[in-house]
């Protein structure tokens, strides 16, 4: 179960690294517009974050839903932290702070039910 959990962690992480560097190297060559490079540092964490909920949703055995909390929970503590730390704190992160957890679980209810029996 925790094995799960850090994997699903590896894979977020993974993937917000790879996303960061296209989002670079689109920003360097001037390929895309700013407003799409700012949507694209909004959608990334979205869909790493579903995406590896999902693969977690698909390990687990029940309760999808409070696995995803879980992962939700953990990548927003260290959000979170980091937020504190940089002092950049608004009523924005926070909603999109809960965008996130939403997001986490939607994704784990969705694998456990997609889950192969």
């Amino acid at each position: 179960m925790i094995k799960n959990l850090y994997m699903s962690l590896i894979y977020f992480f993974a993937s917000i690294l790879i996303g960061t560097i296209f989002i670079t190297i689109f920003n360097y060559f001037n390929i895309l517009n700013n407003n799409i490079i700012t949507s694209l540092k909004l959608i990334i964490p979205l869909l790493s974050l579903f995406i590896s909920s999902y693969i977690l949703g698909t390990k687990s055995n029940k309760r999808g839903y409070i696995e995803g909390l879980k992962l939700g929970s953990i990548i927003i503590i260290i959000f979170l932290v980091v937020t504190l730390i940089t002092k950049s704190f608004t009523i924005r992160t926070l909603l999109y702070y809960s965008i996130l957890l939403l997001t986490s679980t939607l994704g784990s209810m969705i694998g456990i039910n997609k889950k192969k029996k």
